[in-house]
């Protein structure tokens, strides 16, 4: 797994531990098809990351360097929406420290 990945799961797993079974869950793919969790993944060509919170699936995806969607796949439950917004704000501070190709 790559530094800026391990130092987002190390955030994450300080804000979110998995205490009763944990509500957080993230996979990230590139544009290899090479999941996070594989050797060969390589986040210089991070291509989509999924983020399970609870019962929600926000999907990040990028369309170019600098430009990205963020996707539900289903409605965001309003007591959700702050503790996503954490998240989305630690993913992100991670992602943006990237050197994408």
């Amino acid at each position: 797994m790559n530094e800026n990945f391990i130092n987002m799961y190390t955030e994450l797993n300080r804000k979110y531990p998995d205490i009763y079974g944990r509500d957080l869950r993230i996979d990230a793919v590139d544009l290899k098809g090479n999941y996070d969790d594989d050797d060969k993944f390589d986040e210089t060509l991070l291509d989509k990351l999924r983020i399970y919170y609870k019962e929600q699936i926000i999907t990040i995806t990028r369309y170019d360097r600098d430009n990205w969607e963020i996707e539900d796949y289903a409605y965001l439950k309003f007591e959700d929406f702050r503790e996503i917004g954490k998240i989305l704000s630690i993913v992100m501070k991670h992602i943006s420290r990237i050197e994408l190709d």
